[in-house]
């Protein structure tokens, strides 16, 4: 036998050897289990709509409400000491946190078109579904704008975009 064909001949078997003499690896005493969690669908209700009151602007301010309804006013603005904040209802899965997005909202002059004002919503991020997550939870959401003595006077109004998940 030459000798270049009885190497390639050994090569060949200690590769053939060696793929054979392999045994799979596994996890020895080892399980891993897999896991799901499923939780309902959530349902966020309107309560309440937001409303700031009236504000009387003698030059540029920023009107801030908490989620109590308590109006901030500086001594450019006069405002009413309440309002209403946006209320919700959130429903879902017992016990789960939902996270809260609030987007800001353009509020536009419903009837003398004009420069809009940006309302910067504020609230909790997140809220925490009760024992019974089907009967809800409620929370309020509230806000600040900053209005310039040049704001043509009128109703502002604008749509919030608030979501949630889980």
């Amino acid at each position: 036998m030459n000798k270049s064909l009885f190497s390639a001949a050994l090569i060949a078997t200690a590769l053939t050897a060696t793929a054979a003499n392999a045994a799979p690896v596994g996890l020895v005493g080892q399980t891993v289990t897999a896991h799901a969690t499923i939780v309902k669908p959530l349902t966020l209700t309107k309560m309440s709509d937001m409303d700031f009151g009236s504000i009387i602007v003698q030059d540029n301010g920023t009107v801030t409400m908490d989620t109590a309804g308590n109006i901030t006013c500086p001594a450019t603005l006069t405002c009413s000491a309440t309002g209403t904040p946006a209320g919700y209802k959130v429903t879902g899965t017992n016990n789960q946190t939902v996270q809260v997005n609030m987007p800001n909202v353009t509020l536009t002059n419903v009837g003398n078109p004009g420069t809009p004002l940006t309302l910067v919503l504020s609230g909790p991020a997140t809220v925490t579904l009760p024992n019974s997550g089907s009967s809800g939870t409620t929370f309020n959401i509230g806000g600040s704008m900053a209005i310039a003595a040049s704001t043509k006077d009128g109703t502002y109004a604008g749509d919030l975009a608030v979501t949630v998940n889980y």
